[in-house]
């Protein structure tokens, strides 16, 4: 997504409209498009500020207002799977999917438990030993 043009910008437009220019001279003045001045204008008219609205950020998790639960339900079964506490979560009348909950999971900071069951498959040569000279 493409940053807001800078505010001095919006005010010589708006000031050039006000002087008797036209919405196509003012953009090809300032190298803006016609729908950048008309949206300038109309901001200016409805609003009566040129600020931009808030820009940028990070969106919420889906499941922030279910913190408490979801922490209360790993806590119960901290061995459970993603799939499983999916399906507690829909008992609970909580629809997620399995990204976004392991997602949310990330952010509260619960990482999984490393067992063999989710070791990759590795080769035969690896792990071992090299052999020792006699």
């Amino acid at each position: 997504m493409a940053k807001p043009y800078a505010q001095d910008l919006r005010e010589r437009v708006v000031a050039a409209v006000d002087d008797g220019h036209t919405h196509v001279e003012v953009a090809a003045m300032f190298r803006i498009g016609i729908a950048t001045v008309e949206r300038y204008l109309a901001r200016w008219r409805q609003k009566g500020t040129l600020k931009p609205d808030k820009f940028g950020g990070h969106r919420q998790h889906k499941l922030a207002e279910y913190e408490a639960t979801v922490r209360a339900l790993v806590l119960a079964a901290p061995d459970q799977t993603l799939a499983e506490l999916r399906i507690e979560l829909a008992r609970s009348g909580i629809e997620v999917s399995k990204s976004a909950l392991d997602r949310f999971l990330r952010t509260l900071d619960f990482t999984y438990k490393k067992n063999t069951g989710r070791q990759r498959a590795t080769a035969g040569r690896r792990g071992r030993r090299p052999r020792r000279l006699a």
